[in-house]
């Protein structure tokens, strides 16, 4: 009778590791959070870019896919008002060949940043890890999130 291979597959995912786990690095936390932050203020001074508006874009998805199922915080309107006046600053470059979003238009998405930090000081590694790849999914192909379709489906 032939002997099993040593590395066959069992069909059972490998453990979580202790850094899956935990949170990230509060170093790490904090540099994410910089770049996010500057990227808004940049945007906010008319200083912005297609990289700045990339970054906010991204984060206010991944920020979407992190929360747990039940539990979104804040309320899917925040979520909406925040991708839309990104997608518009987007828009805009076309018409006016200016990177800006108005200081009135910026709550929406300084909420969602400010959640984002606290997801990245209290969220397990594997959980950020398992959104940034369903994000990069969605984004390889070539479409943004419909985050209402998406908040419909959670219901």
């Amino acid at each position: 009778m032939p002997n099993k291979p040593k590395h066959a597959k069992s069909g059972r995912r490998a453990p979580l590791t202790r850094t899956q786990l935990l949170p990230i690095a509060p170093t790490t936390a904090r540099k994410f959070s910089l770049e996010n932050h500057l990227a808004l203020v940049a945007m906010r001074n008319g200083r912005g870019s297609a990289d700045f508006a990339s970054i906010l874009i991204k984060t206010l998805y991944l920020t979407f896919l992190v929360c747990e199922r039940d539990r979104l915080y804040p309320p899917i309107e925040t979520y909406l008002e925040a991708e839309s006046i990104l997608r518009a600053s987007i828009d805009d470059l076309v018409t006016t060949d200016s990177w800006q979003i108005a200081d009135v238009q910026c709550a929406a998405i300084e909420r969602v940043l400010c959640t984002h930090d606290e997801q990245l000081a209290s969220t397990p590694l594997n959980r950020i890890e398992v959104a940034k790849r369903r994000l990069d999914h969605i984004l390889k192909a070539g479409r943004f999130p419909d985050l209402d379709a998406m908040h419909r489906m959670r219901g």
